[in-house]
Order: structure tokens, then C-alpha cells, then sequence
């Protein structure tokens, strides 16, 4: 008894269009999130500071905390560095001189 052959799982070609797909949605993605080529290289700056300092402030206070900050292992080498009124967090201002300076 022949039985009709059944594909339970995608094809190759079918995963590899889902794969491009999804690439190509992510670079479109990045590329609209940069700031416009013939801003100044300093506002463009400041612009990524306050968008990685805003994702990385998870309860919404204004500052990072150590266990905030703990994802960039940059800023937790500096941390002691760059919190200048020494109250154990990062406000923006402190975040941006890290993030702003040369690595």
C-alpha cells in the first residue's frame, strides 16, 4: 500500500527564504534606526547614549544600577570611574561621558 508522501517539516529552500526574509527585515530595521548621515558626529553620538541609556534603565528610575549596567562589561570595569557624585548609579549625563569617550 502506497501512501502519498507528506513533508511535516519545511524544505530547505523554504527555510532559507524564512532565514532571508527575517535578515532583510532586521538590516531594513538597523537601517532606519541610524541617524541621518549629515547630522554632526556629536549629536550622533548623543543620540545612541540616550537610546542605549533608555533601554538599559529596565525599572524606568533615570540612572542604571550596577545590575543594569551589568550587560556592558565596558561600563562595569568603569562604573566606580564614571560615577562621579558617588551615589552607586549612573545618571544619563555619567552614561554619556563613558559612552561618548575613546576606547
Amino acid at each position: 500500500m502506497n501512501r502519498p508522501f507528506r513533508r511535516d517539516t519545511p524544505s530547505i529552500r523554504e527555510a532559507a527564504r524564512k532565514v532571508i526574509g527575517i535578515t532583510l527585515a532586521s538590516m531594513a530595521a538597523g537601517a532606519a534606526a541610524q541617524p541621518p548621515a549629515n547630522e554632526p558626529p556629536a549629536r550622533r553620538a548623543a543620540i545612541t547614549a540616550e537610546a542605549v541609556f533608555a533601554r538599559a534603565d529596565a525599572n524606568r528610575d533615570g540612572h542604571l544600577s550596577r545590575a543594569e549596567v551589568a550587560r556592558f562589561p565596558v561600563f562595569t570595569e568603569r562604573f566606580d570611574q564614571l560615577d562621579t557624585d558617588r551615589d552607586g548609579r549612573l545618571s544619563p549625563d555619567e552614561f554619556a561621558v563613558g559612552f561618548n569617550a575613546p576606547v
